[in-house]
């Protein structure tokens, strides 16, 4: 039988008085909002839920990548400090020579370091310091002080050696040695160890205390 207007007013108000009457009736409660819905009325208590889950999702998403971008950094930090102590370590040319080509390559996760110096042959037979050509740095670098990425096919050979099919990429950095032009050459066999995306500014710190190395032995 159907309710009177005055029957559901008072129900009405019955209800605001007693809202755990469908509160605390579970199948009562999702016929309501089973009807709310169907009677394309918005939820808008759900709506700022789903609201709240997608925010919440993007913020532990970027979270997450902040971590593991403090960890690679941190990670970075470490194999850079690992190298610069195995350089200051060396007493002379010929030890930083060997500490290059061996310890300090491992140190930064790379297969070969090689430091070329234009018109300068400060150790016959080196494994890491060699002599160039003139104008090598210009053509590796031209204006840059850096560059990183894919190995060059064209100075591979001139640069690696017998070793250069196997490096996908490299890392050159510019330095001055006692005045001379030269470069600082990482290379690896992964090729996404160097990035020209990637910032060089641990590469940089790593190639003034080359600078600073070096220098005094080549002048004297």
């Amino acid at each position: 039988m159907a309710a009177s207007g005055a029957d559901l007013v008072e129900l009405r108000y019955w209800l605001r008085a007693n809202p755990d009457v469908i509160a605390g009736d579970p199948d009562l409660l999702a016929r309501v909002h089973e009807h709310l819905t169907q009677s394309g009325v918005v939820d808008l208590g759900a709506h700022a839920r789903r609201k709240l889950e997608a925010e919440l999702a993007r913020a532990r998403a970027t979270n997450a990548a902040l971590i593991a971008l403090a960890k690679a950094n941190l990670a970075a930090q470490a194999q850079t400090h690992a190298a610069i102590l195995a350089v200051l370590e060396c007493e002379n040319l010929q030890a930083l020579d060997h500490k290059l080509a061996g310890r300090a390559a491992g140190a930064l996760s790379v297969d070969l370091i090689r430091v070329f110096i234009e018109g300068c042959t400060p150790l016959p037979g080196a494994k890491a310091i060699r002599p160039c050509s003139p104008e090598l740095v210009e053509a590796l670098l031209g204006a840059r002080s850096e560059k990183l990425g894919p190995v060059d096919a064209r100075y591979a050979d001139a640069l690696y050696g017998e070793q250069a099919k196997g490096m996908r990429s490299e890392a050159l950095v510019r330095l001055e040695l006692a005045r001379r032009p030269a470069v600082l050459c990482l290379a690896a066999r992964d090729a996404r160890a160097f990035s020209p995306d990637q910032g060089a500014d641990l590469l940089h710190v790593f190639a003034r205390v080359l600078e600073r190395r070096i220098s005094p032995w080549l002048a004297g």
